[in-house]
């Protein structure tokens, strides 16, 4: 009994009433602010993305419905380029309006290594594409093998103005927008490249880099700031 009284006391004190009062006011802001996201429309629908950038020229894709259900995504563009020697270049990019628990971005880095794909080489590299901010580029890279068929893929996340690359990276700004911005918008962009059996990887990776360079400017009147 007088351990009950105790904790009676301690629980409804005037000092631990307030101070439970204050926690919970402050977790029910922080957890509203977290659910306040604006839903962030794309700046130009990737219907008009275009089909000749620089020295390539593309064309353009359709996924099967099922798969776009499944990604629940807002906008999306998936575009063949090739350049003027037949070297070839695969372009996807995946819009969400806002992100949350089942509606978010779907890291390549869970489904590529599906399909029977080996990776030689994984990580994040920067890579000679100066931003608006006049800084290099950070991209995660993958070096992958199947049988005698060799690919290359470079793949980013831009978010809210920002250039990230991994998981924790895509929670933390997402939670700290949504409390400061109210946004939550987001976009994945993946490239890739078959590395042919008379080329070196240093050649893919260079043909990459260079279309890399033609499209960030062009996707940046598309995805929002």
């Amino acid at each position: 009994m007088s351990i009950q009284h105790s904790a009676f006391s301690f629980f409804f004190s005037p000092r631990q009433f307030i101070l439970a009062v204050i926690l919970l006011g402050l977790t029910l802001g922080l957890s509203q602010g977290v659910e306040f996201r604006e839903k962030i429309p794309i700046s130009k629908s990737f219907d008009f993305f275009p089909l000749k950038v620089g020295a390539w020229s593309g064309t353009a894709q359709a996924m099967e419905e099922r798969f776009i259900d499944t990604l629940d995504l807002s906008d999306y563009v998936v575009i063949d380029y090739k350049d003027d020697r037949g070297r070839s270049v695969n372009f996807y990019v995946a819009y969400y309006e806002s992100q949350r628990k089942g509606e978010s971005i779907h890291s390549p880095a869970t489904c590529m290594p599906g399909g029977g794909w080996l990776f030689k080489e994984a990580g994040t590299v920067m890579i000679p594409v100066t931003l608006t901010d006049g800084s290099s580029m950070p991209v995660n890279r993958a070096f992958m093998q199947k049988g005698d068929a060799r690919q290359l893929t470079y793949y980013w996340f831009p978010q809210r103005g920002r250039i990230l690359t991994n998981a924790y990276q895509l929670k933390i700004y997402a939670f700290w927008d949504a409390l400061t911005r109210q946004r939550t918008d987001g976009a994945l962009v993946r490239v890739i490249t078959p590395v042919y059996e008379f080329e070196d990887l240093q050649d893919a990776e260079t043909r990459l880099q260079g279309f890399v360079g033609d499209i960030v400017p062009v996707l940046g009147e598309y995805i929002p700031n």
